[in-house]
């Protein structure tokens, strides 16, 4: 189906007092066309296919290759460090790109040089030979498809009208959620055609780029007047961290709620190939391939709780049941699996986490950009703080996991999801105190 795509050039709105103000969604606002969805949500698919994949699986395969025994402690290393890095770029780049007066945009300068740097570094890691070339071209990733999706995630708040967001927000977590599955359908098919470990990097990664630079090419962009724009000093770097969580309670308590639900999500993604490898016995060889067919039963399951969700949230002006709800049933899944000593076990549990992941990504994000501390000038930096509470639990879910599995002598997999279950329960009470969201 052809999609229509918006003009190149901006549209430049008058302040009340004459100056040249920003294009900025309103309630008033017509609705958003669909070419322009369409392209940020293959462009939010783009930037998941380069970053989640390797997370989700083939940093984990190459770790395996390169550090042999030594694998779980490098991974950890690994993938704390690099979240690390995103939790520290993210917000000062939203705030940089708050700040920027291109006339190709406030965003698309950011997200265009992200994704170039960051798929180079990707083909680094693809052939790396050794565990410190891994750690090094990994934290570049980090540092540049942070930069991406600090500008990607300012498109609700810059764009989209609150009419449309609940829907939006919705397919946005589709777009996330069935990314790791499509990703690895293409690396199974690049391993298939004798790509190796490294095609399974290339291909998705390639997926990726090309999924970004039609939407850099094809959509409107908000351009920033330069008579507006915000003095960037030193100490912005330090504030692009900062926000009051008295005068912005319902911001803080939708961070905290993001930060315990990701931590609960994390605790068992980062070793899950692990935990498939040594507690179910599934071999090094096919593990990718069984997580492909757990994850296409989780995307469909995903994309049609997500659709519904939505949906219902638009229609019903609500959204603190859903996330809530959502949040119980991640604990639900996490308590599943901690108990699962064979696979169709292992499958049921992740076929509860597909519902509850649908539901809380759909609604969620549409929540937390209702309660935005500023969206009409620090739209990208607040995002990038909200964001820290994506980076910060993959930063800390490596060093706190094992000592989890170090109980009672090691490899303790139960310990591991009882705990993310502790976690993503203590996430749905946040929920609660929020007053602005229904």
């Amino acid at each position: 189906m052809s999609l229509p795509a918006e003009s190149l050039e901006p549209v430049e709105l008058l302040s009340q007092d004459g100056r040249v103000a920003t294009d900025q969604p309103s309630s008033g606002q017509p609705k958003l066309r669909a070419g322009s969805i369409w392209a940020f949500l293959g462009a939010y698919l783009g930037a998941y296919l380069i970053l989640i994949v390797p997370v989700a699986t083939t940093l984990a395969i190459k770790v395996s290759e390169v550090a042999g025994d030594q694998r779980e402690s490098a991974l950890g290393v690994i993938a704390g460090v690099g979240a690390l890095i995103a939790l520290l770029s993210n917000p000062i780049i939203g705030a940089f790109s708050d700040r920027t007066t291109s006339r190709w945009g406030m965003r698309r300068p950011w997200i265009f040089a992200g994704v170039i740097v960051g798929f180079v570094s990707l083909m680094v890691l693809a052939f790396a030979p050794s565990v410190l070339v891994v750690g090094i071209a990994w934290a570049f990733v980090q540092l540049s498809m942070n930069a991406v999706l600090a500008g990607l995630a300012a498109f609700l708040p810059d764009r989209v009208p609150e009419v449309q967001r609940g829907k939006v927000s919705a397919f946005t977590g589709i777009a996330q959620q069935v990314a790791p599955f499509f990703g690895l359908l293409v690396a199974n098919i690049a391993l298939g055609m004798g790509g190796g470990t490294a095609g399974m990097f290339v291909a998705p990664a390639s997926l990726g780029l090309l999924l970004i630079l039609v939407y850099v090419f094809t959509t409107r962009d908000r351009v920033l007047s330069p008579n507006l724009r915000q003095p960037m000093r030193f100490a912005t770097v330090f504030q692009a961290f900062a926000f009051n969580p008295r005068r912005n309670p319902d911001f803080a308590w939708a961070w905290l709620g993001r930060f315990l639900i990701t931590l609960s999500f994390a605790a068992g993604a980062t070793y899950q190939v692990y935990f498939l490898n040594d507690r179910l016995g599934v071999d090094m060889a096919t593990v990718a391939t069984l997580q492909l067919g757990v994850l296409l039963l989780t995307t469909v399951l995903l994309s049609v709780s997500a659709s519904i969700s939505g949906a219902l949230s638009d229609r019903l002006k609500r959204r603190k049941v859903f996330v809530f709800v959502a949040s119980a049933l991640v604990a639900t899944g996490s308590l599943v699996t901690a108990f699962s000593f064979d696979l169709w076990v292992y499958i049921i549990g992740a076929a509860i986490s597909g519902i509850a992941t649908g539901v809380y990504f759909a609604v969620d994000l549409a929540l937390v950009t209702e309660v935005l501390p500023n969206k009409e000038t620090a739209a990208a930096k607040d995002m990038g703080i909200f964001n820290i509470a994506n980076a910060l639990p993959q930063s800390l879910a490596p060093a706190i996991a094992p000592l989890l599995l170090a109980i009672g002598g090691g490899g303790n997999y139960t310990a591991l999801f009882i705990g993310a279950a502790v976690v993503a329960i203590l996430g749905a009470l946040t929920v609660i105190p929020i007053k602005k969201v229904r």
